[in-house]
């Protein structure tokens, strides 16, 4: 669990670092803090979280026990 945590955090200080990043460069071409973030947050809920809740849906889906033969398609 220590090491989740170590990961997670160390995910976060990454993703932290780049979206300041990001942030800074976006207010240096006139736009507000309030528009950047709401950016984010628009396409972080249509397009990120809303393909990773379909992915896991589709897992969830498919039984445990199940063994591809490669013919699905």
């Amino acid at each position: 669990m220590i090491r989740e945590q170590a990961g997670a955090d160390e995910l976060h200080s990454l993703v932290d670092e780049k979206l300041t990043a990001l942030v800074r460069e976006l207010e240096e071409a006139n736009w507000s803090a309030g528009q950047i973030a709401h950016a984010i947050e628009d396409i972080l809920k249509t397009k990120w979280l809303k393909a990773e809740e379909a992915l896991c849906d589709a897992r969830e889906s498919v039984p445990r026990n199940y063994v591809s033969d490669g013919n699905e398609g």
